[in-house]
């Protein structure tokens, strides 16, 4: 039997003294941490890029290129799964964008969230070096979801690091609070500017995007892209990558869900608190990505769904006029 949001909230109170312990020793551990990645984020990084190097003499992979938290990993399993297919995935792919550890700031000037993965410079120099097209799949989630999803998923590393083991005892309100004070809440659409045209010289956002069908295919001399909803079904998916690739036989599964490395319960109860924040759902619906992937009835379904209402949203009806 779940708790609900209200049973779970009157039960808060003050954390374990192991738990704010335990939040202490990450904040004086700091410094140490960010020397003990330095020296080992290197290791890694040169094992990931031999295993790229020989899936290039297979054959040249195919690159999930796609910001955290949007479905991704469901897509790269999907093209592992296929015989004769090579596919890795990188989040960010501009340097400006590559988080550097806990002494550093991870939102960058342009108001984008930052990142680090063993992925970045490897799949970097590939898509560089790369003499035929380079073949890229990216996927578009809701704003709401997707900062949801990325203040409490990387909350460990990133946004919660300080408290992350409190977190669970702390109200919601001030979970709310920190999360609308802290959060790059426009990265969802930022990324396609800053990150996927900076890398493709593809602007999206100009060009338009198939919202009725949920996908479309963009190819310049360098690059034959698959852009993809995340909220269409699994087997719309794997339609769209099949048809893009000229196969049969694809099949997507959820994979890498949330509530596996969130704090416990944090967020569930974030995302029901989300119904009395009208004004923050209007603002992000209205974010350049939301109307271009979106059309003005998806829109109005998306906001139902966040407030939990079935009304139609200003932002909605500015876009169909």
């Amino acid at each position: 039997m779940h708790e609900t949001s209200d049973s779970r909230e009157s039960t808060l109170g003050r954390a374990p003294l192991r738990a704010c312990l335990r939040d202490a020793v990450e904040v004086i551990n700091t410094p140490f941490r960010h020397i003990q990645d330095a020296l080992r984020f290197p290791q890694s990084e040169a094992r990931f890029r031999t295993v790229l190097a020989e899936q290039e003499r297979r054959t040249q992979p195919i690159i999930v290129y796609s910001c955290t938290k949007t479905a991704s990993t469901a897509v790269e399993r999907a093209l592992e799964r296929l015989p004769g297919i090579e596919s890795t995935k990188a989040h960010f792919l501009q340097p400006r964008h590559f988080w550097h550890g806990p002494l550093t700031r991870p939102i960058a000037p342009s108001g984008l969230l930052k990142h680090r993965s063993i992925a970045q410079w490897p799949v970097r120099d590939f898509v560089l070096q790369a003499r035929s097209p380079v073949r890229m799949v990216s996927l578009v989630r809701e704003p709401i979801g997707f900062n949801l999803s990325n203040y409490t998923y990387f909350g460990r590393a990133y946004w919660m690091r300080t408290w992350w083991r409190s977190a669970p005892w702390r109200s919601t309100d001030w979970l709310m609070q920190r999360f609308l004070q802290k959060f790059p809440h426009d990265s969802s659409s930022l990324w396609w500017e800053h990150e996927f045209k900076a890398t493709t010289g593809v602007d999206v956002l100009a060009m338009g995007f198939d919202a009725e069908r949920g996908w479309q295919r963009y190819a310049t001399d360098r690059f034959d892209c698959l852009v993809l909803r995340a909220d269409i079904a699994d087997s719309a998916k794997a339609d769209a990558l099949g048809s893009w690739l000229g196969i049969t036989g694809v099949t997507i599964e959820r994979d890498n869900a949330n509530d596996t490395q969130s704090a416990p319960g944090v967020y569930e109860r974030m995302k029901a608190a989300m119904k009395g924040q009208a004004v923050y759902v209007d603002r992000m619906l209205d974010l350049p990505s939301s109307r271009v992937f979106f059309t003005p009835a998806q829109l109005a379904a998306i906001r139902g769904r966040w407030l939990g209402t079935g009304g139609r949203s200003e932002v909605a009806a500015r876009a169909s006029a």
